[in-house]
């Protein structure tokens, strides 16, 4: 792998994150629009084969592609990979409205584990001769940079993550609906979001974007605290997307609380589950690499399996 620190800031990325998704990678379910073929099912045919590079094994590749000449001299597994396989673009979509600015007990803003989870997915797709770009929302579309397959894209994309300013509200779906308008190409829409916006709307404009043919992933990312409600203390509670604020004793909400928002999540689940949406409930206690390096290898097996 080449060095991230001549390319990401270390405030949205680190090496041990990155080594821990090291080899693995986001395949596409379903076809997607690209210039090569192979690991990736395309719509375009017709082109060369060469080989470019090798890559690390990882359950649901075919065994037909590992290099055993590779393995004789390392014990190791690697497949070797073709410039026909599909280079598919990848939107990643951070929201960046004042709920994502929660910080909770365990340290941390849920914008910030989103700022280094969308680069660490940045990375690991250029590194995977695929294109990444960048879209940044709250109540709307606030900055985006264009896919490209270049290691180059990886700097406008780190340079507009460090220069996210958030706003009061959250608009999901309309920050959607502006983001498909741009798209050109079917790819991967990946959003990184809590999901505390309007439901309806942001299942809608999730949806629209499933309809035009595209792979979609949702990070739900939420703070260990609004997933335990661990308070005990009379507290106060301050709306960061609203003026309320309320004085309480956690004890007697608690329970209200928490089956509130299982609720909510399971909303999400079900909703995104139905249309083929992959839902990924994010803790941010969790370190990144952890919970990709996971994800990842669970979306490389062969459905079914």
């Amino acid at each position: 792998m080449s060095d991230p620190s001549a390319i990401l800031d270390a405030k949205c990325i680190d090496t041990a994150t990155l080594e821990e998704v090291a080899g693995l990678e986001l395949a596409a379910r379903g076809a997607v629009e690209g210039t090569r073929i192979g690991r990736h099912r395309s719509l375009l045919s017709g082109l060369s084969t060469n080989f470019t590079h090798h890559r690390a094994y990882v359950p649901g590749d075919e065994i037909r592609h590992i290099d055993w000449r590779v393995y004789s001299r390392s014990e190791k597994y690697f497949v070797r990979k073709y410039e026909a396989e599909t280079n598919y673009e990848a939107y990643i979509l951070v929201d960046a409205s004042a709920s994502m600015t929660y910080t909770g007990s365990k340290g941390g803003s849920k914008l910030d584990y989103a700022k280094l989870l969308a680069a660490t997915l940045a990375y690991r797709i250029v590194e995977d001769r695929d294109s990444a770009g960048l879209a940044i929302f709250d109540d709307e579309l606030r900055a985006m940079v264009p896919p490209k397959g270049s290691k180059t894209v990886l700097v406008d994309l780190v340079r507009e993550l460090n220069q996210v300013e958030n706003a009061p509200r959250t608009n999901t779906g309309k920050a959607l609906e502006q983001i498909a308008g741009r798209m050109t190409r079917k790819g991967f829409v990946i959003l990184i979001s809590d999901l505390l916006t309007d439901e309806e709307e942001c299942l809608a404009g999730i949806h629209q974007l499933v309809c035009a043919g595209n792979n979609v992933i949702v990070f739900q990312t939420l703070d260990h605290d609004e997933l335990t409600f661990p308070f005990s203390d009379s507290t106060r509670f301050v709306g960061l997307e609203s003026d309320d604020e309320f004085a309480t004793e956690p004890d007697q909400l608690r329970q209200d609380y928490l089956q509130a928002m299982s609720d909510l999540i399971d909303r999400y689940r079900i909703g995104l589950g139905n249309v083929g949406v992959d839902h990924v409930l994010v803790d941010t206690s969790e370190p990144v690499g952890g919970m990709l390096s996971s994800y990842l290898a669970a979306r490389s097996e062969p459905i079914g399996r």
